[in-house]
C-alpha cells in the first residue's frame, strides 16, 4: 500500500476519534452547515473553499476521502485533514488539470454537534473549450457534440475591471449560437465613455478589435482568443443583413452593454447574432429585453438566451449556409431580495431565488410575452441542455420549475 493510502487511513481514524469524543452541548439555536463555494472548477483553476456556518461554540473537522492524489488542504504539502471553529472557512488546493479527463474529489466534514456532510466537486479536463468557465451563475453545462464550441469573451469596463462579457455555445454547422449566457448588472450598462454613447454598430466576426471612426467604426485588428472559431464558420453579417427580411438579432442585447466601446462592440460579433423575424425582433422580443434590464439587481441577474431548431430550414447568405432558428427563448434567474451578497451555489432555500423563462416562435405573430412564459425545466426538456448548473442540487429542480410572472417586474 502506498503512503497516500496510509495518510488517508490515519486521517479517517483521527476524524472518527474527534466525532466520538465530542462533548459539546447538543442544543443550539443555530443549525450547523457546510457548503462548497463551487461544485465545478475549470481546468486552470487552483482552489475551492469550504464555508461553514452555525453556532460558533462548535468546531468541525474535514478529511479529503476521494481525490487526495491531487487535492490538499495545503499549497505546499499533502494535507488530507483540516479543522476549525464554526464560521471559519477551509481552502482546498490543486494544480491545473493538464489532462483531458475531468477528476472528482470528495470531502467529508463533521461538526461537534453531530452534523455531517459529503461535499463532492469536479475539476474539468483541459480541452479546446478551455476558456469556458462554469463557476459563473449563468453558465449552462457543456453538452459534448462535435459541432459545438464553447467560448467566453472578456472586456474591461469603464471602472477598470476586467470581467467576462458573455459566453456562447456556438454551432459550427448551423452558424448560430445554441445559447448565449451573460450576467446583467448596472456595471455593464453604465459608462458610455466613447463617442456617440450607446450602440457602436460595429458589425464584425468575433475577436475583432474595433474603434470609433468618422461617425462610424473601423476594424483595427483581429486578436484571436481560444478557442478560435474560423471566420468561414461564422455568419458574414459585416456587410449587412441576410437578404431574407430577417434582422441580425442580438442574443445579448447591445443596450445591455454600454460600459465601454469594446464591451458594446463585442455584442455585434457574428457569434451573438441569430436570423430573427424583423417584426418579432423590434416588437415583443425588444419588450422582453427592456423588462429584463429593469429586473437587474445588486446580486446580479443571470440570463441565458437561446435558439431552437425544430424542423428548421437553411438559407444562403454571402456564401454561408445558415440554419434559421424556429424559436427563441430567454431564461432569467436571480435572488428574490436582490441583495443577499451570496453566490447562487451558496443558497440552500429555493424561496430565496426566482426564475422564469420565455419561449417564442421566430415569427411575426409572436406578440404576447405573458402567454410565452415557461419554466427553465421545460426549456431543458426541449433543448437537452442543463441550465444554471451551479444551483445547489437540493433546490435546483424546484427553482427550475418556477414560472410565476407575478414575481417579476414585467
Amino acid at each position: 500500500m502506498n503512503r497516500l493510502f496510509y495518510t488517508v487511513l490515519f486521517a479517517l481514524t483521527t476524524i472518527s476519534t474527534f466525532w466520538a469524543c465530542s462533548d459539546e452541548d447538543p442544543w443550539s439555536p443555530y443549525q450547523s452547515n457546510a457548503t462548497l463555494s463551487h461544485t465545478q472548477k475549470g481546468w486552470d483553476e487552483k482552489t475551492i473553499a469550504i464555508k461553514t456556518s452555525g453556532d460558533v461554540r462548535y468546531s468541525w473537522e474535514a478529511v479529503i476521502v476521494e481525490g487526495y492524489e491531487w487535492a490538499s488542504f495545503s499549497q505546499s504539502e499533502e494535507l488530507m485533514v483540516s479543522k476549525g471553529k464554526v464560521g471559519a472557512s477551509a481552502f482546498i488546493y490543486f494544480d491545473k488539470n493538464e489532462t483531458t479527463a475531468s477528476r472528482t474529489a470528495t470531502v467529508y466534514i463533521k461538526f461537534s454537534d453531530g452534523y455531517s456532510a459529503s461535499l463532492p466537486f469536479t475539476q474539468l479536463g483541459k480541452s479546446n473549450n478551455a476558456t469556458y468557465d462554469r463557476a459563473w451563475g449563468e453558465q449552462p453545462a457543456q453538452k459534448v457534440e462535435s459541432n459545438l464550441v464553447y467560448k467566453t469573451y472578456y472586456t474591461t469596463l469603464s471602472n477598470g475591471k476586467y470581467v467576462r462579457n458573455y459566453s456562447v455555445c456556438y454551432d459550427t454547422d448551423k452558424l448560430v449560437s445554441r445559447w448565449v449566457a451573460y450576467p446583467l448588472h448596472d456595471i455593464y450598462t453604465t459608462g458610455r465613455g466613447y463617442p456617440g454613447g450607446g450602440r457602436t454598430d460595429a458589425w464584425a466576426f468575433d475577436d475583432a478589435i474595433t474603434e470609433y471612426y468618422n461617425g462610424g467604426y473601423r476594424i483595427v485588428e483581429y486578436e484571436y482568443t481560444d478557442p478560435v472559431i474560423p471566420q468561414t464558420k461564422q455568419q458574414n453579417i459585416v456587410e449587412g443583413a441576410y437578404g431574407t427580411g430577417d434582422s441580425r438579432g442580438h442574443m445579448l442585447p447591445s443596450a445591455s452593454r454600454y460600459s465601454t466601446w469594446m464591451t458594446n462592440a463585442q455584442t455585434f460579433y457574428a457569434t451573438n447574432m441569430m436570423p430573427q423575424n424583423s417584426k418579432f425582433n423590434s416588437g415583443v422580443w425588444a419588450t422582453v429585453e427592456n423588462k429584463t434590464r429593469n429586473s437587474a439587481c445588486a446580486d446580479t441577474l443571470y440570463v441565458v438566451v437561446g435558439t431552437l431548431f425544430e424542423n428548421a430550414k437553411t438559407f444562403n447568405a454571402r456564401g454561408r449556409t445558415i440554419t434559421r432558428p424556429t424559436h427563441a427563448y430567454k431564461l432569467l434567474l436571480r435572488t428574490k431580495s436582490g441583495n443577499t451578497k451570496k453566490n447562487i451555489s451558496q443558497i440552500t432555500n429555493a424561496d430565496e431565488i426566482k426564475a422564469i423563462g420565455f419561449l417564442f416562435e421566430n415569427a411575426s405573430n409572436a406578440s404576447d410575452y405573458k402567454s410565452a412564459v415557461v419554466s427553465i425545466k421545460e426549456i431543458e426538456q426541449r433543448t437537452g441542455f442543463t441550465f444554471y448548473q451551479n444551483l445547489n442540487p437540493a433546490i435546483a429542480d424546484e427553482v427550475k420549475s418556477q414560472k410565476n410572472i407575478n414575481d417579476w417586474n414585467f
